[in-house]
């Protein structure tokens, strides 16, 4: 199934989430397991799991539940992102609770920190707002615009500029 505004964890459980103080220590080893289990012989030049053209959209496992774990996210484009955002590895086979303060540990939580993430759903909420915001004359007003709005998008949901050409 290709998603359209979904995490990039929810397809491929990777490095960088498994460096997270945030993720429990067990499921930090879990994930470095599984990620140490499927480690290929060479580095992937793209991702593979999409759909689309060039680098495509993520394509989503058929199902997740509340039961699914980070560990079983792990695939193949996992390795695609750990090579970008080059983590170094070599301290995934050492104790999780000894990572902190290792220098590759360091180097990598650095590499990972230093990306700067957007939320693009948010981003085009904000500016679709501020494109009516000066046309409303009043609250009122401006919540029926955005009504509109909402619903001819809903009616239209592919309609594009370059698909007007």
């Amino acid at each position: 199934m290709c998603g359209t505004n979904s995490t990039h964890t929810a397809t491929s459980a990777d490095g960088a989430t498994a460096i997270s103080q945030l993720v429990p220590a067990a499921e930090r080893r879990e994930l470095a397991d599984r990620l140490l289990a499927i480690e290929p012989s060479t580095v992937p030049a793209k991702p593979v799991q999409r759909c689309g053209s060039g680098f495509g959209k993520p394509v989503f496992p058929s199902e997740i539940t509340e039961s699914t774990k980070l560990a079983d996210l792990v695939g193949p484009d996992s390795w695609y992102t750990i090579h970008i955002l080059e983590i170094d590895m070599s301290f995934f086979a050492e104790d999780v609770e000894s990572w902190p303060g290792n220098p590759a540990y360091e180097t990598s939580m650095a590499n990972v920190l230093s990306v700067n993430v957007i939320n693009d759903c948010a981003e085009r909420g904000v500016k679709l707002s501020s494109d009516f915001l000066s046309s409303a004359r009043s609250e009122e007003h401006y919540q029926n615009v955005m009504q509109v709005v909402e619903h001819d998008r809903k009616r239209q949901p592919d309609l594009r500029k370059r698909k007007l050409n």
